[in-house]
């Protein structure tokens, strides 16, 4: 097991790598497995485990949007440009985006279905797992591919919106391609 980041939560589980949901079929593994044109490496000196250029910190200042929690903060002077760390959580699929089944229905203003499917009702009710959460980050919509780092993750899961406590953002979230993994995933970039 790696060591934990400083001000990690004894209740999450921390991951060096991405782990899979269930709701991933094959044509999700094919996307991911997939190298995208215009993604980066991660830099190959990139350390599995706790990220030496960030620290966990409680935010302790009342009028902070995330008073009472903690943030993801640079632990020294990091230049534009730089990677900073992967966005590792559980890498899942949305309910009804099967890519074998394009015959999906659609909804109708009324909530109604509409079109030839073979989606069950079940299927139709299966609410989304990571709807709800503060922690999901999208890595291909049009496959319904997310990363929710809510019950498992590694630091990045700390990252919190700018607005409301600076004026523009100080960091990105950018496509990356794992060539250990050979997979897709999202990392975080320093902006200038």
């Amino acid at each position: 097991m790696p060591p934990l980041p400083k001000n990690w939560p004894s209740t999450t589980p921390y991951l060096t790598n991405p782990v899979y949901s269930p709701t991933l079929t094959a044509p999700h593994i094919t996307a991911l497995r997939t190298r995208p044109k215009d993604s980066k490496d991660i830099p190959p000196n990139t350390p599995k485990g706790p990220c030496p250029l960030v620290k966990i910190t409680p935010i302790t200042t009342p009028p902070h949007p995330a008073y009472g929690q903690s943030g993801l903060f640079a632990a020294k002077d990091l230049r534009p440009g730089t990677f900073i760390l992967q966005y590792i959580g559980e890498i899942h699929a949305t309910p009804l985006t099967n890519p074998e089944n394009t015959d999906l229905p659609s909804q109708t203003e009324s909530g109604g279905v509409t079109g030839n499917s073979t989606v069950t009702q079940t299927q139709l009710k299966t609410p989304d797992p990571h709807a709800s959460s503060n922690y999901d980050l999208s890595l291909d919509r049009e496959m319904g591919i997310g990363i929710d780092a809510d019950k498992k993750g590694n630091e990045a899961r700390f990252i919190n919106d700018y607005r409301g406590v600076g004026e523009r953002p100080n960091a990105e979230f950018r496509e990356i391609w794992d060539v250990g993994r050979k997979e897709r995933g999202m990392g975080v970039w320093v902006l200038p």
